[in-house]
């Protein structure tokens, strides 16, 4: 168990309860997660849904289309994003690695071709890969950030995150 629990986590019937009757996942989202649990030993890295959800919520509530999601994992918090941005919104999603996307997260994104086209895979290192963004003139151009991946490197993400987004923009930070 991490040291941040998770709601997905344990069976405790408070959790449960507030879960059942405030969480509104979608059927690709419940079926993500449920696979990256079932499949995936690691998948105490997946977002948990009431964070995804919350995310979901100050997209729709600052009226934002363009996301970056720091750290993939299976892509689940990439597609939330994808739902809650209107049909012309973009999402980036930066990892090191694409192991656990390509095995459950894609499957799932390629059945929705309007949730795929609003999705971009970075594969490499965020930071650098943020850093070409705020090169090629992105500064001030993006709407949302949610940081969830290496903990060492998040002042890096934030600092680097806070030149991308506009005036408004959101920082979600997850685990902290």
């Amino acid at each position: 168990m991490s040291t941040v629990a998770k709601s997905y986590e344990h069976k405790d019937p408070i959790i449960e309860y507030c879960s059942k009757i405030s969480l509104k996942q979608t059927d690709i989202e419940k079926a993500l997660q449920e696979k990256t649990i079932k499949e995936r030993k690691d998948f105490i890295m997946l977002g948990a849904p009431e964070v995804l959800q919350y995310g979901k919520h100050l997209i729709q509530l600052i009226k934002g289309k363009r996301c970056l999601d720091i750290g993939t994992f299976t892509g689940a918090s990439a597609a939330a994003w994808a739902l809650a941005v209107p049909n012309d919104g973009q999402v980036f999603t930066f990892d090191v690695d694409h192991k656990a996307l390509d095995d459950i997260g894609q499957p799932f994104i390629k059945q929705n071709p309007e949730l795929e086209k609003k999705i971009t895979f970075k594969l490499g290192p965020a930071v650098e890969q943020l850093d070409e963004l705020i090169a090629q003139g992105e500064a001030g151009k993006w709407d949302f950030a949610f940081i969830d991946a290496d903990k060492e490197n998040y002042t890096n993400y934030y600092e680097r995150a806070m030149k991308l987004l506009r005036s408004g923009g959101i920082v979600l930070v997850d685990n902290v």
